[in-house]
């Protein structure tokens, strides 16, 4: 039987693996492309709504990929109660999301100094159901150990986003900035309906067929058990991504930097270097997908042995393979981002950061086993600390006149307290246990 789980388990991960890494390609084309179409200008400008749109975006997810998951793994309830209860949660969530989007578009506007994205704000109010509704399918097949819908429509995604940013991006691009990065966020909608196709069609040939859900209050009660500190931990770390470009832009206009400096610099680190730099934590956060629903049970039937075997294993791999990815990027930055971008700026950002993002590839496997541990309260406290310290770091080296290089120094910072944190709390715990 153990075998077998294992073997469920390894085919899961390899599911998750092959398909991000397709994806990746796929997405790191993609990228490719879009940069040289948009533009350093536009690339700039979408990468100050990027915060904003990430906020809303698990706001939206209100972390229904993992508590779905759960509570489709141990099957307690009928799979369309489930599905119905989810549904109804998330359309209450998502009309409050809209409403504040739309009071809030023209503020957040103005407090990063570019009053002309507030429509691009607003568009932003489009995606958002069609984020729900695929979150919630997501986590409900993974909680099921059904990998290949959610990993076929990742592929999926990015096939069709790369082929909307040849077809559609460069017309945009002519009508002006903000038609365009309103565009770049509507493609979300077509690949997410895309998605929800997808995943609906193997929901209802193997798990719900012609059932009909009822309203259930217990199982909304405990989806909110699960989503709310696990949303609140995310809330914390979207709040500060999307708080990092306003507090940013405002230090550094006091301290003699330009506008233009800021954007331009601002959209080298976020979206040529850190997605760089991030391009081994796809094998990360697949073995996270894999891992939770199996560890969650090795923890609960006290099975802790197994339970940190599996985790120093899935860790060591998450570092080996990182390694791997990150020497290549440290060896040969210039030729890799003129190859993949076509531009030669932000290497001094990469041999800064570079090193740093090895503990950045540990943080998936770790927060799934303090999940699994029932630690989600340190999560949060972890993360309200790390980020106290990442801003009071970029706002004392921002003072001081050290430009982009403070944003740099808070995201090491940030790194070294979140990771170091988690790992002393898994060991904490885990030491009692063993």
């Amino acid at each position: 039987m153990t075998k077998l789980k294992n073997n469920v388990l390894l085919k899961n991960i390899l599911i998750l693996l092959i398909s991000g890494g397709i994806a990746k390609v796929i997405g790191m084309v993609g990228k490719i492309v879009y940069t040289r179409i948009a533009g350093v200008n536009i690339v700039g400008l979408y990468t100050l709504i990027t915060p904003t749109l990430m906020l809303i975006i698990t706001l939206t997810q209100f972390s229904f990929p993992i508590s779905i998951s759960k509570l489709s793994a141990e099957g307690k309830h009928k799979n369309a109660d489930l599905l119905k209860n989810a549904y109804v949660l998330g359309a209450i969530i998502n009309i409050i999301l809209i409403i504040l989007v739309i009071l809030s578009c023209k503020l957040t506007a103005s407090l990063l100094h570019a009053k002309e994205l507030w429509k691009a704000f607003l568009s932003i109010t489009i995606i958002i159901p069609f984020i729900m509704v695929s979150s919630v399918q997501r986590g409900f097949l993974h909680g099921k150990e059904n990998m290949l819908p959610a990993s076929v429509t990742n592929v999926t995604e990015e096939i069709i986003k790369i082929v909307l940013i040849i077809m559609v991006l460069p017309y945009a691009v002519l009508k002006g900035s903000v038609i365009a990065i309103i565009t770049i966020i509507l493609f979300n909608v077509i690949t997410e309906v895309v998605s929800i196709i997808i995943m609906q069609k193997s929901i209802k040939k193997s798990y719900i067929k012609k059932e009909k859900g009822n309203f259930n209050v217990q199982i909304i009660k405990e989806i909110l058990n699960i989503s709310l500190p696990t949303t609140s931990v995310r809330l914390i770390s979207s709040l500060g991504f999307f708080l990092e470009p306003i507090i940013l832009t405002n230090v550094l206009l006091k301290t003699g930097f330009d506008t233009n400096y800021i954007t331009t610099e601002y959209g080298i680190i976020n979206s040529y270097i850190t997605p760089l730099l991030s391009i081994p934590s796809f094998f990360s956060m697949s073995i996270a997908s894999a891992l939770l629903p199996n560890i969650t049970k090795a923890y609960t039937n006290k099975k802790y042995k197994e339970f940190n075997a599996k985790l120093l294993k899935l860790m060591f791999l998450s570092l080996f393979v990182g390694l791997i990815c990150l020497t290549v990027i440290m060896l040969f930055p210039e030729k890799i981002l003129t190859l993949i971008y076509n531009i030669n700026v932000g290497v001094n950002y990469i041999y800064l950061i570079g090193p740093f993002f090895l503990l950045l590839y540990m943080q998936p496997t770790l927060s799934v086993a303090m999940q699994a541990m029932d630690k989600t309260s340190n999560l949060l406290g972890i993360s309200v600390t790390s980020l106290i310290i990442k801003y009071v770091v970029l706002i004392s080296f921002g003072l001081l006149g050290f430009g982009m290089n403070a944003l740099i120094y808070a995201m090491i910072s940030g790194v070294l307290v979140t990771t170091g944190l988690m790992i002393f709390t898994i060991l904490k715990n885990l030491n009692k246990k063993l």
